[in-house]
């Protein structure tokens, strides 16, 4: 990722989709900080910042995917920007999503706007922890017959996900690490402290 979009795309992320303070993750474990990364991803300027860094990505692969899609919903804007970048770029482009489960009505689909079998596809999603969410995105495109390119995520929080990931697939390219972020997580925490530590010594 070129300095400058990988710079824009950080600072977004720090601003919009950073949220510290204690919270439980998806796994079930607690954190002191979180990636809200629909905050970004459903940003008009983060929409255009992840779209190229994505296909800036997608451009190292080995050949050109014919599909790119993800688990509902965290992948969704992901693939609409990237979708659209791309034919701004004049690449050809399509896009799926994997539901949670079968759609209970009409079709039945899981997979909405399925990849012919035998398609290159490249799964994303805004934020790996566990990993879960790929995984199940990876097992229903392959139960469709794609090959699995890449998988490309905005964050990986370095929760274990990634390995497993990387268990599944050839190619997984986080655009940022947890370590990414480690100096404004210690930054805010070390204020927060301090500032305790202020109010105890008011009361006092």
């Amino acid at each position: 990722m070129q300095n400058d979009l990988r710079n824009s795309l950080k600072s977004l992320l720090v601003k919009r989709s950073l949220i510290l303070g204690r919270i439980t993750l998806s796994n079930g474990s607690e954190s002191n900080h979180y990636f809200d990364c629909k905050r970004t991803t459903l940003d008009s300027e983060g929409a255009q910042l992840v779209g190229e860094a994505v296909l800036q990505a997608m451009r190292g692969l080995r050949s050109w995917p014919n599909a790119i899609g993800g688990l509902t919903h965290g992948a969704d804007p992901v693939i609409g920007s990237v979708m659209m970048r791309a034919r701004e770029c004049g690449l050809t482009l399509d896009g799926f999503y994997v539901r949670k489960e079968p759609k209970k009505h009409g079709t039945k689909n899981l997979i909405e706007n399925a990849p012919n079998a035998g398609s290159e596809v490249v799964i994303v999603d805004d934020v790996v922890t566990g990993g879960s969410s790929v995984l199940q995105a990876i097992a229903a495109a392959r139960s469709a017959g794609c090959q699995i390119s890449a998988v490309i995520t905005i964050v990986d929080r370095l929760e274990g996900g990634g390995d497993r990931i990387r268990a599944e697939v050839e190619n997984y390219i986080p655009l940022f690490t947890l370590d990414d972020f480690r100096s404004e997580i210690d930054q805010c925490h070390t204020h927060t402290i301090k500032s305790e530590i202020f109010c105890e010594r008011a009361s006092a």
